[in-house]
């Protein structure tokens, strides 16, 4: 466990692959628990505009997200401030030892959160 969560590159292709999976499954797991807490806060509704629940549950569609996404860059930024920024190359060969494709994981996760984040605004959007 070591390994996949908290050293920059992994030394096997199992590990790597793990990581593939772990990442935006557990950031899935966050967004949605987040969600579920945001759900039950009163003190988030300040206008009278969000006593409609599906405007509602847009918005903390959208307060999980951010959140989400503060945590999983600040795991990022963990990782690489800890495991020697100074190890990124700048030309992309297809190794093992690559930072962009022990990155990629993260890399996922976060489009996917964007993904989640255009459908809520854009709902929002539909429903003013």
């Amino acid at each position: 466990m070591k390994d996949i969560f908290l050293q920059l590159t992994s030394s096997t292709e199992v590990n790597l692959m793990l990581r593939f999976l772990l990442i935006p499954f557990l950031t899935l797991v966050l967004y949605y628990l987040l969600l579920m807490l945001f759900m039950r806060l009163k003190f988030i509704k300040p206008i009278s505009t969000l006593d409609n629940f599906f405007l509602n549950f847009q918005f903390s569609k959208m307060y999980s997200i951010n959140v989400t996404t503060l945590l999983l860059n600040g795991y990022w930024y963990y990782l690489l401030y800890n495991n020697s920024v100074t190890s990124i190359e700048w030309g992309f060969v297809f190794k093992l030892s690559n930072i962009y494709l022990q990155l990629a994981p993260f890399i996922i996760s976060n489009i996917l959160l964007v993904m989640f984040y255009k459908k809520a605004n854009k709902t929002i959007l539909n429903i003013i």
